[in-house]
């Protein structure tokens, strides 16, 4: 459905109640479709196991090691800046994220979704600082990392 707005709004992107808004390419109307909630899958579920139990790990890390994600993240955009208008501002739990990830991608046999910090200091030395992540390839390498040594 073709949709026109009062008020010299010319186009609307975005959801409301339970209609989905779009702008049309010329930015003078928007199309509006019926929301419909998507169906939950078994894939859905596991990666919400998993993002559940990395969020509690993350809370079980001391304060020097979340800290050091944070010199990381800072001392990242200093040096690369955003890399385009989508580039979303990184967190320190976001670098820790897509580090824990790519580690887990070479190593099969960890389960993120019952992963355990007792799992993760035998196993984890790879990404048990964040001078370890970049020196082994899971978080881009910046000038100074060479003091982000606190461990988990």
């Amino acid at each position: 459905m073709k949709v026109t707005f009062k008020y010299g709004i010319g186009a609307f992107t975005g959801k409301i109640d339970n209609a989905v808004f779009w702008a049309q390419k010329s930015k003078l109307a928007s199309l509006m479709r019926k929301f419909t909630y998507p169906k939950i899958t078994t894939h859905n579920k596991k990666i919400g196991a998993i993002a559940k139990n990395l969020g509690f790990l993350w809370r079980e890390f001391t304060d020097t090691y979340k800290s050091d994600f944070r010199t990381y993240a800072d001392r990242y955009y200093v040096q690369y800046g955003t890399e385009g208008d989508y580039d979303p501002a990184r967190s320190p739990y976001a670098f820790w994220t897509k580090a824990i990830w790519a580690w887990a991608k070479d190593r099969p046999d960890v389960v993120l979704s019952t992963l355990t910090l007792e799992d993760l200091n035998v196993t984890g030395i790879a990404i048990s600082t964040v001078k370890n992540c970049v020196q082994n390839g899971y978080l881009r390498v910046i000038d100074q990392y060479d003091d982000l040594t606190a461990g988990f």
